[in-house]
């Protein structure tokens, strides 16, 4: 159990933290079985703490580690202390997905708009005008009424989701008044849909779209049926892909990489820079050559080859593979592979890229880092007491394209800072035989001010954050949540003019009730055969105007205008929509581009014809000022030279131009 040096754990020296003292003196008689007992006493105090140490303290269990092993069996441990605790988070996310998914959720959401009265006149003064009809001015002066009586516009939503399938209701709302709804419903079993807007009739429409789908792949007359594959995973995920399967994916492709690892350098302690603070990290470093590359490669399709799961789900659950072509394809590349290196076709000289792993002191890895001469992208976190800062860049061609700072105090649980976003904007200056490219640093920040996690579950968070993009007034966004719900707003402010509020609410209920239509109830559209669907056929054209003339009474226009204009808009929409629904993929009319068609494009089309003689060009009057182009404008698109040829080319242009125009005059 021991080893014989009471000081040693695997063969390496422990520090005088683990020293025993305040041994009493013994007399000689009993010396030697005094300091047997004593000495037995002493390691299993030694043993005992250290071992207890070792099991509730991650830190000490890294040092330990550090300290016994190898860099490749430190490296190969942490990975797979990494990957553990991910596949565990990843599995246990997904498994409250898969109860989510079971039980279904309810999402209720709204968005408001609240116009400022600089707004409103904005907008009256965009649609008025003395160059409208008298008909015209008619419908414009009932918008305008309509605008003066309602201070708010709205969208609300309520989804519910339940194994695939899903039952949403839209609202459009003008004041506290609901002036049309639209219900939509699918039925993952079947892949049916159903629609309907209630204030137009309550019967569905619907539509068989998985008949449709089986119909059409029957005719393709496939090996496998992809359709159907669809539909099976949509109603027990679980048994395509469980938690556990989850959890042992991400261990057994992260084990790949970890014994792959076999010459590994550690920088312990090394000082990494984040922001502006400076954090000590073990940096574990890996070079890896064409021909290490290949071999992980070659690892990863082993590896792949012998995996059940995967394997399962293309052959048997998905089938869009046989499992003899499955291992046959997988087979030729590892034998390929093979061959190339028993050849030495990969080069072993030179490096082609490095990955660094920054680790802390309780093992866990905060960042990683992959780069070579010219180019690096690289993520990592850190803290320092209650400061957190992170940083994410890409470097390609030794120039940063990329990068992303997060700077943030904690207070109890609530964090202020700012995340700043930067990327180049790339512009090119022509010379005569070439160009240069400039790069334009451009930052988006976005500060935070007391922002915490209400319900980590739902998504619910308070915080107060102000974006600032360059060229644009900066605007506040306000988050305020509570056991109910989520609420976010924020002022529409553009050029120092505030155009209204934007609120967005929403709340989640882990809960939810689909009701599938009555197919018998509803009025079905065959796909197949759609060419004959009239509109009267689901509604009346009465139907259809009293449907117009509530949604323009419930919008606030004044009565003498809602007979009229609903009329109108009746006919014009219900015609229309009558011409335009022909969904028969069938009808070889509706790809008939004949001669006499109106995309004719043969000389004696009147409506394409552009002959000099064309009296709609009579009274065309073209005008040129060369004094209008400044090179400046077009820098970026050619040279001064190509610009001053292509200024002289216009001129001539324009002297054709008047020169025939006076002759015709």
């Amino acid at each position: 159990m021991f080893n014989k040096d009471q000081n040693n754990f695997e063969n390496q020296p422990m520090n005088s933290d683990f020293s025993v003292s305040g041994v009493e003196p013994v007399t000689k008689k009993s010396k030697g079985k005094k300091a047997a007992v004593i000495g037995g006493i002493s390691a299993a105090v030694i043993a005992g703490g250290g071992a207890t140490a070792y099991g509730v303290s991650d830190t000490v269990k890294n040092q330990v580690k550090l300290r016994v092993s190898s860099p490749e069996k430190y490296y190969a441990w942490v990975t797979e202390k990494n990957s553990k605790t991910i596949g565990e988070t990843v599995s246990e996310a997904y498994k409250k997905g898969l109860d989510k998914y079971e039980k279904g959720q309810t999402i209720d959401f709204k968005v408001t708009f609240e116009p400022t009265e600089d707004t409103k006149e904005l907008l009256k003064n965009e649609l008025s005008g003395d160059y409208y009809s008298e008909e015209e001015n008619e419908a414009i002066a009932s918008v305008l009424d309509i605008i003066d009586k309602n201070d708010k516009y709205a969208l609300s939503a309520e989804v519910a989701s339940k194994k695939g399938s899903f039952d949403a209701g839209l609202d459009f709302i003008l004041g506290n008044e609901n002036v049309v709804g639209a219900d939509v419903i699918a039925d993952a079993d079947t892949s049916d849909y159903f629609f309907r807007i209630p204030e137009l009739k309550d019967q569905w429409l619907g539509i068989e779209y998985g008949k449709f789908m089986e119909d059409a792949l029957d005719e393709l007359d496939l090996d496998s049926n992809p359709a159907a594959s669809y539909r099976d995973i949509l109603k027990d995920p679980e048994s395509f892909l469980s938690p556990e399967d989850v959890e042992t994916e991400v261990n057994r492709y992260a084990a790949v990489w970890s014994n792959f690892a076999s010459d590994v350098e550690l920088e312990k302690k090394e000082e990494v820079d984040i922001c502006d603070i400076t954090v000590n990290y073990t940096v574990a470093t890996v070079d890896l050559t064409e021909k290490d590359i290949a071999k992980l490669q070659l690892d990863f399709l082993k590896e792949l080859r012998d995996d059940k799961i995967a394997k399962n789900i293309f052959t048997d659950k998905l089938d869009v593979v046989g499992e003899d072509e499955f291992e046959e394809t997988l087979d030729n590349e590892i034998e390929d592979i093979k061959t190339d290196l028993k050849d030495d076709y990969y080069d072993d000289d030179e490096k082609v890229i490095s990955v660094d792993t920054y680790i802390d002191a309780t093992g866990t890895i905060r960042g990683l880092k992959f780069y070579d001469d010219d180019n690096a992208f690289t993520a990592v976190i850190g803290k320092d007491g209650d400061s957190i800062r992170g940083e994410l860049t890409f470097i390609e061609d030794g120039e940063e394209q990329f990068s992303a700072k997060l700077t943030a105090e904690e207070d109890h649980k609530k964090y202020t800072g700012d995340l700043e976003f930067t990327y180049n904007d790339v512009s090119y200056n022509y010379t005569d035989d070439d160009y240069e490219k400039e790069l334009t640093p451009v930052t988006i920040s976005v500060l935070f001010e007391n922002v915490e996690v209400v319900d980590e579950e739902k998504g619910y968070f308070n915080g107060d954050f102000t974006v600032n993009i360059p060229d644009t007034a900066p605007f506040a966004v306000n988050c305020s949540a509570d056991k109910d719900g989520q609420n976010v707003s924020c002022d529409i402010v553009v050029d120092g003019t505030n155009y209204g509020k934007l609120t967005f609410d929403y709340s989640v209920d882990y809960n939810a009730d689909i009701e599938v239509p009555d197919k018998g109830g509803a009025f079905m559209i065959d796909l197949d055969n759609n060419s004959d669907f009239e509109p009267e056929d689901y509604a009346s054209k009465d139907e259809f105007s009293s449907f117009i003339s509530g949604v323009l009474t419930r919008a606030g226009m004044d009565s003498d205008f809602v007979d009229k204009f609903s009329e109108s808009i009746t006919n014009e929409l219900y015609d229309d929509l009558g011409n335009d629904i022909d969904l028969d993929l069938d009808d070889e009319d509706d790809f008939d581009f004949d001669d006499d068609d109106d995309l004719d494009f043969d000389d004696d089309n009147d409506d394409l014809d552009f002959d000099e003689d064309d009296d709609d060009f009579d009274d065309y009057d073209f005008q040129f000022n060369p004094d209008d182009f400044k090179y400046e404008d077009y820098k970026d698109f050619m040279t001064e030279d190509e610009f001053n040829e292509w200024m002289d080319e216009m001129k001539k242009i324009y002297e054709e131009y008047e020169s025939s125009s006076t002759k015709t005059n």
